[in-house]
């Protein structure tokens, strides 16, 4: 049993650390405002991101965000090294995958960040330079029309089986098998990815086109994300989706570059995004939820099942891991 004195002593420890966070919260907010617009590095749409920034001005009206989309590969850390090369100094927020932020932060371009003193829930920054924002979830995709849902697979292993051999749709990059040999080994995704090339799986150079060909009926099942799902879906064409057994995932993360020009704006920003109501404004944007919170939409359709994808600083491996799997994809045939 607790000790009176001791619960008090407690619950005013409590009261002082929320005090202490108010009180710094305040102190960022009051410098931010004194210093230039953040400027963001985001991949997004300017339409999406354009009410990500409206949601955040709701509640610090006077920090100003300058979004600027930054999409395709390397895009992200290319731009980001030419620019410290060049003037020493770039976006102050950037945010992408693992890979690109791990870069980044071995040639020394991100910051150490205290993400406890910034409220950031336990769990969600696996190292002191980044801090999970979204992520990219695989999903499987059906038609209505074309699939009942009792025969839909539930598993990567029913997924391969060939009577759905010429009826499957996939991205062309075979990352979905990499993110998998987190938890299975590589040894069994490369199995499961032979047998996946083997029932000649129709390849797209994006996930929304993907989707789309889903929802036509052009194909009857795809493995895509559930973010490039939702547009079809939510236009009201046949289509659904699910997560199979095992979810491969890329978590997004954000960080703030070294020298940032509003390093107290920065922090206000990853904050908001890591707390519920920014990540519930960011998710209604860009259909991308933070997994690591219970609120969002993504976080209850991946809820109770298992999830896989390598920390960020296994990224060179994935990197390898993905270029093999890539060319074993691309025997089925060239990309939509």
């Amino acid at each position: 049993m607790t000790h009176p004195n001791r619960l008090a002593a407690a619950l005013l420890a409590c009261a002082a650390a929320t005090a202490s966070h108010a009180q710094s919260m305040a102190e960022l907010v009051s410098a931010a405002e004194k210093k230039p617009a953040v400027t963001w590095y985001e991949s997004s749409p300017s339409e999406q991101a354009d009410k990500v920034v409206a949601a955040f001005a709701t509640k610090y009206p006077n920090i100003k965000i300058r979004h600027t989309r930054l999409v395709g590969g390397n895009t992200l850390a290319v731009r980001t090294v030419q620019e410290m090369q060049a003037r020493g100094y770039t976006g102050d927020v950037l945010t992408g995958g693992a890979d690109h932020m791990w870069q980044l932060k071995d040639r020394g371009y991100l910051e150490s960040v205290n993400w406890d003193a910034l409220n950031v829930t336990k769990g969600m920054a696996p190292n002191p330079y980044m801090v999970s924002t979204a992520a990219s979830v695989y999903v499987l995709a059906w038609n209505t029309n074309n699939v009942k849902e009792a025969d839909l697979p539930t598993t990567w292993d029913a997924l391969l089986n060939p009577k759905w051999t010429g009826r499957v749709g996939s991205w062309v990059r075979a990352s979905a098998f990499a993110q998998l040999a987190a938890t299975q080994g590589e040894a069994k995704s490369t199995k499961e990815l032979e047998r996946f090339v083997a029932i000649k799986p129709m390849l797209f150079k994006s996930t929304f086109p993907l989707a789309q060909a889903v929802g036509s009926g052009e194909i009857d099942l795809g493995v895509g994300f559930y973010h490039s799902t939702l547009p079809p879906m939510n236009a009201g064409a046949p289509i659904k989706m699910r997560a199979l057994d095992i979810v491969p995932m890329h978590i997004i993360y954000s960080g703030i570059s070294k020298d940032a020009r509003n390093f107290e704006g920065a922090k206000v920003l990853l904050s908001w995004l890591s707390s519920k109501e920014g990540a519930l404004a960011y998710e209604n944007a860009t259909g991308r939820g933070n997994p690591m919170l219970p609120e969002t939409k993504t976080a209850q359709f991946i809820q109770g099942k298992k999830l896989s994808e390598w920390p960020p600083e296994k990224s060179g491996d994935l990197g390898e891991l993905n270029e093999r799997y890539n060319k074993m994809l691309e025997t089925v045939g060239a990309a939509r």
